[in-house]
């Protein structure tokens, strides 16, 4: 067999044994299935077939002819065929005779001899039979149908199927379907004449049943006017009662309304009482509200005065002790007037303290206001917000996905100058800074999008042009840029790095201004530092004013409390207090000095034992009043919050009793209570109206009885109703002549009875004989299956033991297998047991066909992939025992399977 251009193959040609076992080597999709496949082909399909298996076995992409040219022996002739398809079609046969003679057709003739001489001698089902594709290895043949197995087997049996009997067995066949089916159901005349027997008895029974319906209708209608009569009374007594019910509803419906009426206003006023006594709640809530934050701010409020005092006293205390310390150190031996000088030089110098605190408050002030001023100003400047800095992230990211796809896309051109000649550079659509001319040993690499000119003057010039994708990257590109700086514009920045700074100078702001006017909150908590300042200022001019009339001014001018908020503002880093000078204190506690001074003079002679005390007096002095300083400002801040909570709930308090007073909310819910009271009465009254004229039982006794009506009423239309079709259908009967049609009927029931019995007679003499004679046959059958079954069994016995045995059906297929005193049917076996059964049945197939030369050759396509190594080297023994009475072939691609066949040819194919 030679192919060319066939499937995966190119050219190959392969000569299997006449007489053995052949087995094809080669890897997957080589092209071992397609030596079968073509010789299917060139018997079945002609030339110029525009089959779809045509198209498939032609080469993919090549305009080829698929060619195959198979040599065989057929019926003792040399048979040369040749087929080519689709291109320079072709059809050439030679024979060369058993006597010599050459005989050769080409073309539609050569075609229908191949066919005639192959089907002629070629049986097509033991072909397909002993045939085995790729995948197909567990089909157990069922060759039944088989004509040469069945004529081998009879000849070897002895045992004549058809014969001389074949005319008998015809005409039996013949006379037993004429009335009965294969299945064995009635057919034909008989069929009809049983349809037409029953249709006469259905008639029969049909006019017998009307005349029985006759007397029925006429015991029905006498009923009938019996329960009309008894229905027609009760229902004329029934509505008697309905219209008394009637009235009596009508009576009660009023007193029905006025009920409703009265739950209706019951459940109107328990809503208001309810929305009354929900505002006494609230009220009452706010109120105990108000006076628990009342008494917590009340005893904050003494906290905080009583540490105050103590800080002030711990003030008082620590100044005391300095100026005990210095006296003793410095002032031993001062007069008396220079301890009143002493004395009031430390008031004053509380006051510059207190002052000195105002106005760096003040100034702390001044300083947040411009902080406030200045974070509006950016935030109003400020255009970017967090979604416009989203989306300039997202416009730059498509930038740059769009530039990495161009780059991707478009080609990058590398030119470097190496010589003297310049080298000149122009296009479009070209990415980055590209110069017009490159220096010597300069280099540089564009993208072109568009197109580049490369050029020597006077020498050469090269253009490199992008692709058809190249554009519409490019245009993604510039879109992507022109959103990108559509979003640039309108945040007023130039990339993204500046809307993000801009972000987040907009968020420092925005926390500055928080901060800022918490801080102020803070600062003006406790009141205007400006008044206290002026105060104080006011004071030491009054002192120094006292001490010397003309020598200095008034008060200090020019300090923070004394400027506009415009001015504030306007300057927020002016230097208000480089050259503030408060006058001296002049001495203003002269009963206080005077007993110091005693003390001082008391003290006089021990003021060197008494140092060492002062010192450590005032470091303890000076740590109690740090202690003490702290726990005023903390109750301080415990006092202010107490004050704003009872602000804000003295405020919601006010809020509701500018609504309704608190008199006002206790009237309401009082009048509403007496309200709901006095409509529960009335409603109660109501109801014992409505119990004691029963008026919710009057509607349902009504309706039951208007029901009960309906139903009566309802009884009574279809009794008079079936009374009029019951005399209507006698009158009906009447006319019809209803015996007449009975005595008809079973006089035609009696003679299609009599057809009937005589065709039923012959039918089943003739299904008797047909019985008999298929009983016969199956046993006939029985005997000529025995040669196929003990061949099988042979075969299998070399392979699996004496105790093998099998069965087949009718079809000759085996049915089931017996091994080792166990019999199971062929699905229960294992899947290599299932596969080697089929090799062994087809082998067994092929004994009983074959006539040396005239054998079918047995073909096994990628077969044993299920059996263990033990059943290869027994199946191998098998097919190599098989080669010697006709030609097996073996198709695979694990020449490994096949290693124990003795006597083998193997051909190995390559790619």
């Amino acid at each position: 067999m030679a192919l060319r251009d066939f499937r995966g193959v190119k050219d190959r040609i392969v000569r299997f044994r006449a007489l053995g076992t052949t087995v094809v080597v080669g890897d997957n999709e080589v092209g071992k299935s397609s030596l079968v496949e073509a010789f299917g082909l060139i018997f079945d399909l002609p030339d110029d077939s525009k089959s779809t298996r045509i198209r498939d076995i032609q080469p993919v992409g090549q305009d080829v002819g698929p060619e195959v040219t198979v040599e065989l022996s057929l019926a003792g002739r040399e048979l040369t065929y040749t087929k080519r398809w689709l291109k320079n079609r072709s059809t050439e046969l030679t024979v060369v005779e058993p006597d010599g003679r050459r005989q050769s057709w080409t073309g539609r003739e050569a075609h229908n001899e191949a066919e005639r001489m192959f089907h002629e001698n070629v049986d097509p089902v033991l072909w397909q039979t002993l045939m085995v594709s790729q995948g197909q290895s567990l089909v157990l043949p069922t060759p039944a149908d088989a004509e040469p197995l069945i004529t081998a087997v009879t000849a070897e049996s002895g045992t004549p199927v058809d014969g001389a009997s074949m005319p008998l067995v015809t005409a039996v066949e013949h006379e037993f379907l004429r009335y009965w089916t294969p299945r064995g159901k009635p057919t034909g005349d008989f069929a009809r004449s049983a349809k037409a027997v029953s249709a006469a008895e259905l008639a029969a029974a049909q006019a017998l049943q009307a005349m029985e319906e006759v007397q029925s209708d006429i015991r029905r209608a006498e009923r009938l006017n019996l329960d009309l009569s008894d229905v027609a009374g009760r229902l004329a007594e029934h509505l008697i009662g309905v219209e008394e019910l009637r009235e009596r509803k009508q009576a009660t419906d009023e007193i029905l309304l006025r009920r409703d009426s009265v739950r209706s206003r019951a459940e109107t006023a328990r809503a208001r009482l309810e929305n009354h006594t929900r505002t006494r709640l609230d009220r009452e809530r706010l109120l105990d509200e108000v006076e628990r934050f009342t008494k917590t701010e009340a005893e904050l409020a003494a906290r905080r005065a009583d540490a105050e005092l103590v800080a002030k006293t711990a003030a008082e205390t620590v100044q005391a002790a300095e100026a005990t310390l210095a006296e003793v150190v410095e002032l031993k031996d001062l007069r008396r007037t220079d301890v009143q000088t002493a004395e009031r030089r430390v008031s004053d110098l509380m006051d510059r303290a207190e002052l000195d605190r105002l106005v760096g408050q003040q100034t702390e002030l001044v300083d947040v206001r411009a902080r406030i001023a200045a974070a509006g100003t950016i935030l109003d400047r400020i255009k970017v917000d967090d979604a416009l800095v989203a989306a300039l992230e997202d416009a730059r990211a498509a930038v740059v996905e769009a530039r990495a796809a161009l780059a991707a896309g478009v080609p990058e051109v590398s030119v470097r100058r190496l010589g003297a000649e310049p080298v000149e550079l122009s296009g479009t659509g070209l990415e980055g800074n590209v110069p017009s001319e490159l220096g010597f040993d300069e280099s540089t690499e564009v993208l072109v999008s568009g197109e580049l000119v490369v050029g020597v003057p006077g020498q050469v010039e090269v253009t490199v042009r992008a692709g058809g994708d190249a554009a519409a990257l490019r245009s993604r590109v510039d879109d992507a840029v022109r959103r990108e700086n559509d979003l640039l514009k309108k945040a007023g920045v130039k990339d993204v790095a500046a809307a993000r700074e801009l972000l987040r100078k907009a968020d420092t702001a925005s926390a500055e201004l928080n901060e800022a006017r918490r801080t102020e909150k803070s600062l003006t908590a406790g009141g205007d530092p400006g008044e206290r300042i002026a105060v104080l200022t006011a004071r030491l001019g009054a002192e120094e004013e006292a001490e010397d009339a003309g020598g200095k001014e008034a008060a200090v001018e020019g300090v923070p409390g004394q400027m506009s908020l415009f001015e504030e503002f306007a300057s927020p880093h002016d230097t208000l207090f480089d050259d503030f000078d408060v006058p001296e204190p002049e001495p203003d506690d002269l009963s206080g000095a005077q007993r110091v001074l005693e003390e001082a003079r008391s003290g006089l002679a021990d003021a060197e034992r008494l140092l060492t005390d002062a010192e450590f007096a005032a470091a303890q002095a000076r740590k109690a009043a740090d202690e003490d300083r702290s726990e005023a400002q903390n109750a301080r801040a415990r006092s202010e919050l107490a004050g704003e909570r009872l602000a804000a709930a003295v405020e919601a308090l006010e809020s509701a009793r500018s609504v309704l007073d608190d008199e006002a909310v206790a009237v309401a819910e009082t009048e509403a209570t007496a309200e709901v009271e006095a409509v529960l009465e009335e409603l109660t009254a109501v109801q014992e109206q409505v119990a004691e004229a029963g008026a919710d039982q009057v509607a349902g006794e009504l309706t039951h009885a208007l029901a009960v009506a309906t139903r009566l009423q309802g009884e009574r239309d279809n009794l008079r109703d079936a009374l009029r079709t019951t005399e209507g259908r006698l009158e009906q009967s009447g006319r019809d002549g209803l015996a007449t049609r009975r005595d008809v009927a079973e006089l035609e029931l009696a003679a299609v009875r009599t057809e009937h019995d005589s065709l039923l007679r012959r039918a089943e003499a003739a299904r008797r004989v047909h019985e008999t004679l298929s009983r016969h046959r199956a046993e006939a059958q029985t005997k000529y299956s025995e040669p196929l079954q003990s061949r099988i069994e042979s075969l299998g016995r070399s392979v699996y033991g004496p105790s093998f045995r099998v069965w087949l059906d009718d079809d000759l297929a085996v049915a089931e297998r017996e091994l080792d005193n166990v019999r199971l049917p062929v699905e229960a076996l294992s899947t290599g047991a299932q596969e080697q059964l089929a090799i062994i049945t087809r082998l067994a197939i092929s004994h009983l066909v074959s006539t040396g030369e005239g054998s079918v050759p047995v073909i096994f396509d990628d077969a044993l992939g299920w059996s263990d190594k033990a059943r290869l080297r027994d199946m191998g023994a098998l097919l190599g025992r098989a080669g010697d009475h006709g030609q097996v072939i073996i198709l695979t691609c694990m020449p490994d399977r096949y290693e124990y066949v003795p006597k083998a040819t193997f051909i190995k194919l390559d790619g």
